[in-house]
């Protein structure tokens, strides 16, 4: 195959990917519109409290600052030694990479924001935040697995598919398994002074797990604050609950990450949480309540990582460290 065709068949498959996105999110819409349009919504029973929204989104993004801080230990265990205030800026920029459909935009997006920093070793960059997204999904899933039997009515392609959670769940270790081999016999093809591929240990990934297992909880909170900020009777907050909740998100948002034609998850991720919380409410308003609350979360999260990032990029960066500053952000 030439390279003109080559290239035209690059640009058929992106107009595809971007239509088929399209067709998912008008689709989810359509549904959405119709749900909330139905005449026993008028007048609107729901109501808006907005504290509750304002800590939701703290609570965002505390969850995404624990994996930011992973991934800045991942880079800093390749001996690429970046500060925690750059790598959190790349990370949350990078973030709405993810509404370009297939995902990879977040990965350029990191590289290109830390090209200074990192000087000729790009691909520490992309290779690390690679392994930070699937461990930070992977805890996701392994959480979403363990709660599964908790949260009552699933779409059949979620409740019915605990064999492809499981191996989501399990992709980190496996994958750093797998690089872990693969870099030691390159290595030795490339000789003595070449620089060493990128290989974080299985210890780290373990790390990366627990990383991820703190954001989730935060982001079950997070859910949890939404529902009361919607919800004209909420429900109490019990340990049983939270559970609910963090396995309502988990489930949602790793689903909506690993359908990649989705950006950002748009649209399944929303459907599959209005399906996890629709077992919680009155059955005649049931189904509006969960979709009101999942779209008002997204909202809310969204809004919230365009703050951060604001402040981010109006905050005088700090002076350039030495090796102990680095140390001292890493912690123990």
């Amino acid at each position: 195959m030439d390279s003109h065709s080559a290239g035209r068949r690059r640009i058929i498959v992106k107009y595809a990917k971007t239509l088929f996105a399209l067709v998912i999110i008008g689709l989810v819409a359509r549904h959405f519109i119709i749900l909330l349009s139905r005449p026993e919504l008028n007048p609107y029973p729901f109501e808006l409290r907005i504290e509750y929204l304002l800590a939701a989104g703290l609570l965002y993004l505390g969850a995404h600052t624990c994996w930011a801080w992973f991934w800045v230990r991942l880079m800093r265990s390749q001996g690429v030694e970046v500060r925690l205030f750059d790598g959190l800026r790349a990370y949350f920029v990078s973030q709405f990479g993810k509404y370009v459909p297939g995902k990879a935009m977040v990965i350029l997006i990191r590289v290109a924001l830390l090209r200074d920093a990192v000087g000729s070793r790009p691909l520490v960059v992309g290779v690390t935040a690679t392994y930070e997204t699937l461990t930070s999904m992977g805890a996701g899933a392994l959480v979403g697995l363990l709660l599964l039997p908790r949260l009552g009515v699933l779409p059949p392609q979620v409740s019915e598919n605990t064999e492809v959670i499981a191996v989501l769940a399990a992709m980190p270790l496996v994958l750093g398994v797998l690089n872990k081999l693969a870099a030691r016999r390159i290595d030795r093809m490339r000789g003595p002074n070449a620089p060493p591929l990128p290989s974080p240990s299985l210890f780290l990934l373990l790390q990366g797990l627990v990383h991820g297992a703190c954001g989730w909880c935060l982001l079950g909170v997070s859910l949890g604050l939404a529902i009361r900020a919607v919800a004209p009777e909420p429900p109490a907050i019990t340990p049983g609950i939270f559970l609910d909740d963090l396995g309502s998100i988990a489930l949602a948002y790793t689903a909506g990450f690993f359908v990649l034609v989705a950006p950002g998850g748009l649209g399944v991720r929303e459907l599959i949480l209005q399906y996890a919380l629709t077992p919680r409410f009155d059955p005649e308003l049931a189904a509006a309540q969960a979709a009101v609350i999942a779209l008002v979360l997204r909202l809310t999260w969204t809004i919230a990582e365009l703050l951060f990032i604001a402040a981010l990029y109006t905050m005088p960066r700090p002076q350039k460290g030495t090796k102990d500053t680095l140390k001292r952000e890493e912690g123990p």
